[in-house]
């Protein structure tokens, strides 16, 4: 089984997008700016053996703010430009409950499922305390990209303390290299 490094979509790879103070997700295609590391980070990711898999939350799907249509359109460009092998994404709002959205597991389990993934072995890079409770929930370590709003209270509620505890770094390549210093960089396949 392959090792994965899953990644958040907004706020890592893609900008994020201020609304009222609040970093959010881009709702058009005006909106939607690839990170300039992403590029650099996710093929450096790739040419080390792991598999790159996006996990995102798109609450506004389910609220009515943007279009089913749209954020696919996104992802699709997101693929054409990031060498990831593949997207999974909840379009559902915090109260409606679901298994996928993060602080739970539920995507990484699917994509780990579907495209034969070691969690054991993988890692997820996220800007929100939620992505380091999801990883921390399906058994990856987690990477704190730390932003603003890292660990501003969501719909989840607030950070439990001991996830305060994992590795962080403030760029996206900053990430990449604790996981490759930690890991080896080598896919153990």
């Amino acid at each position: 089984m392959r090792r994965a490094v899953f990644v958040d979509r907004d706020g890592v790879l893609i900008e994020a997008v201020m609304r009222s103070g609040r970093a959010g997700s881009a709702r058009t295609s005006a909106e939607f700016h690839i990170d300039p590391q992403s590029s650099t980070a996710v093929q450096r990711l790739s040419h080390a053996g792991f598999a790159v898999v996006v996990i995102s939350n798109q609450p506004d799907i389910g609220r009515g703010l943007v279009s089913p249509t749209e954020i696919e359109a996104q992802n699709t460009e997101l693929q054409r430009i990031l060498p990831v092998d593949g997207v999974y994404l909840c379009p559902h709002d915090g109260a409606d409950g679901c298994h996928c959205r993060k602080p739970r597991p539920g995507m990484l389990v699917d994509a780990a499922r579907d495209l034969e993934l070691d969690l054991s072995g993988s890692w997820m890079i996220g800007d929100r305390w939620v992505d380091l409770a999801a990883a921390q929930a399906a058994g990856v370590a987690p990477v704190l990209l730390t932003r603003p709003w890292s660990w501003e209270p969501t719909s989840a509620g607030i950070p439990p303390d001991d996830l305060r505890q994992s590795p962080s770094a403030d760029s996206l390549e900053g990430c990449v290299d604790l996981i490759l210093a930690a890991s080896g960089g080598l896919d153990e396949t």
